[in-house]
């Protein structure tokens, strides 16, 4: 078999990629390697949906804006016959709290926001407690307030851009790919587990929490590694005014899903790796150990909740700076690149993401937004490009 670009994994980074070569007319045949299509271990469907552009890294927010955009057009420009797409988007906003030990750094991205033209604003305790009189003050000096960004349902934004990009030619394949050959100065086919193999002319490695088994088909490296993280669903019986998607310098978050909330935090202890059962070892009274006192320190209501359910899911972490390394990646090898290791950001920055790979792919490199300082460089020269501040 044969494509002109192949794509390794088609999960969201992968069908969005598939989505802007297809609507591109000068693609060619594409091909997409998924081995499941139900998406059950997938990274995105676990996901909390939210998008925004309280960042401090000017690709960050600029990709932050494209998604914004996009997704806010989501429903008109991806429907199918056979799907809607629509991605319940919900511009509910996002607010940032921090503690005195954190001022330095949230007035640092405010300032970096507004210049990119973000619609933030600072709240004092004051203000904040105007705004929101359901979030707690304790330990809060200063937030940051962004009205118009918000979350989507990360399930219906992966399966809108896969079934747009069907419905344009691309052909995506159940199966997996085993092996990768490569001449001098090239990938020349993907070996699959089925047995067949798929010739092409580039290659593109989007396999999530897998991208470093891809990596190492060509002698190849990547510092991602998956890291579980669990969510949470609970009712509240008080009432609370609406509320944006809020995060605090601890790494809580809560947002508003139907008539109660979804929240957790990240757990950057554990060592990476996957884990698929939640409801033994360490995760087993996770809530209650680690999440409840912190969900109620950001609204003090939710001492009094009925925790629903708990589910589990992975990023693919970038354990070299928390930030998406996107390009070549693999020494000599031209026609490969990858997007990978979005530590949690994959959802907010997939528009823009496939984008850029689809310039890559057609065009060798970026066309619109120039994403190079995000390139694989900064981790061959020890160079980090972090996050500041609540991440």
């Amino acid at each position: 078999m044969k494509s002109d670009i192949i794509i390794i994994g088609g999960g969201i980074m992968g069908s969005a990629a598939a989505y802007f070569l297809g609507v591109s007319g000068r693609a060619g045949a594409v091909s997409v390697i998924e081995s499941d299509p139900t998406y059950a271990k997938a990274t995105t469907p676990a996901g909390a949906g939210g998008v925004r552009r309280l960042m401090c890294r000017p690709e960050n927010i600029r990709m932050s804006q494209f998604s914004l955009d996009f997704y806010a057009d989501f429903q008109d420009v991806m429907a199918t016959e056979d799907n809607p797409a629509d991605i319940q988007f919900r511009r509910q906003g996002y607010l940032f709290l921090t503690s005195p030990g954190g001022v330095d750094d949230l007035t640092r991205n405010f300032d970096t926001q507004r210049k990119e033209g973000v619609p933030a604003e600072l709240l004092d305790v004051s203000a904040l407690h105007a705004r929101f009189p359901s979030v707690g003050t304790e330990n809060v000096v200063l937030a940051c307030h962004s009205p118009e960004d918000g979350w989507i349902d990360p399930q219906a934004a992966l399966i809108g851009f896969r079934k747009k990009a069907e419905s344009l030619g691309v052909k995506f394949l159940r199966d997996r790919v085993v092996g990768l050959e490569t001449s001098k100065s090239a990938v020349t086919r993907a070996v699959l587990q089925s047995g067949d193999q798929l010739t092409g002319e580039t290659f593109l490695n989007t396999a999530g929490t897998w991208v470093g088994e891809i990596a190492a088909m060509t002698s190849a490296e990547l510092p991602v590694k998956p890291m579980c993280r669990v969510q949470h669903f609970w009712r509240c019986a008080h009432e609370i005014e609406p509320l944006p998607f809020i995060k605090d310098e601890s790494g809580a978050f809560v947002r508003p899903e139907g008539d109660g909330f979804v929240g957790g935090r990240p757990s950057w202890e554990i060592e990476p790796g996957y884990i698929w059962e939640i409801d033994r070892g360490y995760f087993a009274n996770y809530f209650e150990d680690a999440v409840w006192a912190l969900i109620a320190n950001v609204v003090p209501k939710f001492e009094t909740i009925k925790l629903e359910h708990s589910w589990g899911g992975h990023y693919a972490q970038n354990l070299f700076d928390g930030n998406m390394i996107i390009g070549p990646y693999s020494d000599g090898l031209e026609n490969l690149f990858t997007a990978c290791g979005f530590s949690g950001h994959g959802i907010m920055h997939a528009p823009a993401v496939g984008r850029a790979l689809a310039e890559l792919a057609l065009d060798g490199d970026f066309q619109t937004l120039d994403l190079s300082r995000m390139g694989f460089q900064r981790v061959r020269d020890n160079a980090p490009y972090a996050e500041a501040g609540i991440r």
